[in-house]
């Protein structure tokens, strides 16, 4: 869509992207994967209401800050493959950290072809299993938050649980294939475009 903010906040253990998303000049807006600190991220949202936090996957990591927030109203989505994860600190890898991570169930199980509608947006949801099984990334017009399936020049990892490399390969795939002009907003690095990453994988 014209004219949307995006803010990103870089922080966690992990160097997780936490995006704020909202439309240019609303008082609404969203967070995608609140793995950085509150207190950054709420710098960000500068006095605006949070209305959902949308999770690319259910990794402690993209998800370690989410609990303020939803103790504030904000809805939680997650796709349905990666609900599980949400209350098992084994799937979410969060005894990385030495800790037992768990959040509340989602108020939204995502599938493939949903569209996410909150604070004035609309996102597309796009399985893209690989570095998890319910992996997504959320796409409106020509911008693309793709989590930790592409990064700039790479992508993500497939030998954690429920890691998968075929699958990896074939959501690439997929992303590869949208409009060359599309901006990738990942979880970790900086930002990318479709058509440079098609050059890294020709």
């Amino acid at each position: 869509m014209d004219n949307l903010d995006i803010r990103t906040v870089t922080g966690g253990p992990l160097e997780v992207n936490t995006y704020v998303v909202g439309p240019g000049g609303g008082q609404e807006c969203l967070l995608i994967d609140p793995g950085a600190e509150f207190a950054s991220v709420e710098g960000a949202v500068c006095g605006r209401t949070v209305k959902a936090v949308l999770l690319t996957h259910a990794h402690f990591d993209h998800m370690l800050y989410a609990r303020p927030w939803l103790e504030r109203g904000a809805k939680l989505y997650v796709h349905e493959l990666d609900a599980p994860a949400l209350s098992d600190p084994e799937l979410n890898v969060s005894g990385v950290i030495g800790a037992k991570l768990t959040l509340p169930q989602a108020d939204v199980l995502l599938r493939e072809g949903d569209v996410v509608r909150e604070a004035g947006l609309e996102l597309n949801v796009l399985h893209t299993p690989g570095h998890t099984p319910g992996g997504v990334c959320y796409q409106t017009g020509n911008v693309l938050f793709s989590g930790d399936t592409m990064f700039y020049g790479s992508y993500g990892r497939v030998d954690l649980p429920g890691g998968n490399n075929m699958q990896m390969a074939m959501s690439l795939k997929r992303l590869l294939a949208l409009p060359k002009e599309t901006v990738a907003y990942p979880g970790h690095g900086m930002k990318t475009k479709v058509a440079w990453e098609r050059g890294q994988y020709a």
